[in-house]
């Protein structure tokens, strides 16, 4: 059975609730098949962006202090209490959770390799704490946010190079927000083309791209935002208020549509503000919720949690965008929410390693002299989890035999159209009527016996001619088949060309009227001097 699972944390208890342990501060609940508590771990007070949680651990940097806890969810107790020389205000995993990056007091980043305690420092590019860390799927690049207004753009490749010549300085800069930064989050594409959206108090909302350093959509909000969530296909992103309320920022508005092009590319218009429609915005205001201080996304994107200043966690219906229910009420601002990847699928791939305990982070000295730039004490503390994968080495070991395109489609969940066209003009040749009286050559792979009983006792001076005669009558039934694939490929070049010019003209129609319409719901574009500027 599929089982979601989410973890909850808040910044310190404010309100007595005798149905939660004292000292409680980082909750795991279960959200279906049975919505319930099913553990606590104590003595935790997070900030925002202040919680980081992988398969065998959970990390919660304490709010104003230079500590970060970290907690054996396979234990289920608190396994190490881990100081840093400065003040760690945001965390985030990377590199299939055994890097954790902090951003810290001073506006740098760390990066603690958990498995080997390993240390490494970025430069110090942020005037401000870092409070805000997200980090792309592939792990190549993570992003950085301040209150000094500023998104920075690492490689984290490079942070971890053993290299002294590597440069750990920023990709990228974002100098577009008038604002400290509340929060940044990346897309789920592991593809260069993949966006980051962030929000910062000057009430604005960006999509960036973030490995070309370029702005695509800035959209004004209404209010403050506090946090964000993005839709499993990236096709919308969700903004929590100070004021409780929600708000959906939909990329696929009228304009994009009616057209095949991504309209948050458009250079033309990236520097044009939109303005979300208010029916884009929901809220409970009889539920006394409180500010929303945290979101998160289910796994199938259809249902959104928010945790509030009140110590409530609330539900969300995103395609009706309402308010369903209250899940639970904490004893403290809820700062941090994360949805757990669901457990209970068949043949799920296993991980190939597992960190049962962290290593206490240690300063990277860097290399100690000679050719070597791999540290002569450094090392890993992982176990490896069965057969690891391994290319065939000697020239007898058995492999996986090769499935034809047949097989292929056998087990495909359609059918190739093409496979399918060609069988059917190969079907529609065997049963061709005759013409003028005479019949015309047999298909070689027609399944009648046409021969007679005389036709076995076959001289062998006459095999070759007879051979002759099957590859004849073969060359004839492939002739017939060229043939009719080429008609029906002039046809369908015919139509398709007719389809395309009235498409063309619709869409260029659909287009001006939604630019029209565009026009006159955010007003006149914005004159030179007030377009937004980026520096990298």
């Amino acid at each position: 059975m599929l089982a979601e699972h989410f973890v909850a944390s808040i910044s310190a208890q404010t309100k007595a609730n005798t149905e939660i342990t004292k000292d409680a501060g980082i909750f795991f609940h279960e959200y279906q098949p049975l919505a319930a508590q099913r553990h606590v771990f104590k003595k935790s007070a997070t900030a925002p962006n202040g919680l980081a949680v992988s398969s065998s651990h959970i990390f919660a940097a304490q709010e104003g202090k230079a500590v970060v806890h970290v907690y054996s969810r396979e234990k289920g107790n608190q396994e190490a209490l881990v100081p840093f020389p400065e003040r760690i205000h945001s965390i985030a995993l990377a590199a299939k959770d055994t890097v954790l990056l902090l951003g810290t007091e001073s506006g740098r980043v760390l990066a603690w390799e958990i498995c080997s305690g390993r240390l490494v420092s970025t430069s110090t590019s942020h005037l401000q704490p870092v409070t805000s860390l997200a980090v792309d799927p592939t792990s190549n690049f993570f992003l950085s946010g301040s209150p000094d207004a500023m998104i920075h753009v690492w490689a984290l490749p490079s942070i971890l190079s053993f290299s002294p010549d590597t440069s750990r300085s920023p990709v990228h800069t974002f100098s577009t927000h008038r604002g400290p930064i509340s929060s940044i989050i990346c897309g789920h594409s592991c593809s260069s083309s993949n966006i980051a959206v962030s929000v910062s108090e000057d009430k604005s909302a960006i999509i960036w791209d973030y490995h070309n350093g370029q702005l695509l959509r800035t959209y004004l909000l209404p209010e403050l935002p506090q946090a964000l969530a993005l839709d499993p296909a990236d096709r919308a992103v969700y903004v929590a208020y100070a004021d409780g309320s929600l708000q959906t920022l939909d990329f696929y508005d009228d304009v994009q549509a009616i057209t095949a092009i991504d309209t948050r590319r458009d250079t033309s218009s990236s520097h044009r503000p939109v303005q979300p429609s208010k029916k884009s915005r929901f809220s409970a205001e009889s539920q006394k919720l409180g500010a929303a201080q945290s979101l998160s996304l289910s796994w199938d994107g259809t249902t959104l949690i928010s945790g509030h200043a009140s110590g409530k966690v609330a539900i969300w219906d995103i395609a009706k965008r309402i308010w369903t229910s209250t899940l639970t009420s904490l004893p403290g601002p809820v700062t941090n929410l994360q949805f757990l990847e669901p457990t209970g699928f068949p043949k799920v791939r296993e991980p190939t390693f597992k960190v049962h305990t962290v290593v206490k982070p240690k300063q990277d000295s860097g290399p100690s002299g000679g050719d070597a730039l791999v540290p002569p004490h450094y090392s890993l503390n992982m176990q490896f989890i069965g057969r690891l994968p391994a290319p065939p080495i000697f020239a007898t070991e058995s492999r996986g035999a090769n499935k034809s395109t047949f097989e292929e489609a056998l087990t495909h969940p359609s059918f190739p159209q093409d496979m399918l066209e060609e069988s059917l003009t190969e079907l529609a040749t065997w049963n061709t009527p005759s013409k003028n009286g005479v019949a015309l050559p047999a298909d070689f792979l027609s399944l009648k016996d046409s021969g007679t009983a005389q036709d076995s006792e076959i001289s062998p001076s006459s095999a070759q001619s007879q051979e002759l005669q099957e590859l004849k009558k073969q060359l004839a039934s492939l002739q017939r088949v060229q043939k009719v694939t080429f008609q029906q490929l002039s046809e369908l070049r015919e139509e398709k060309e007719h389809f395309v010019a009235l498409e063309r003209k619709r869409a260029q129609r659909a287009q001006r009227k939604a630019k029209k319409t565009s026009g006159l719901a955010n007003g006149p574009a914005p004159d030179a001097d007030d377009d937004v500027e980026m520096s990298e």
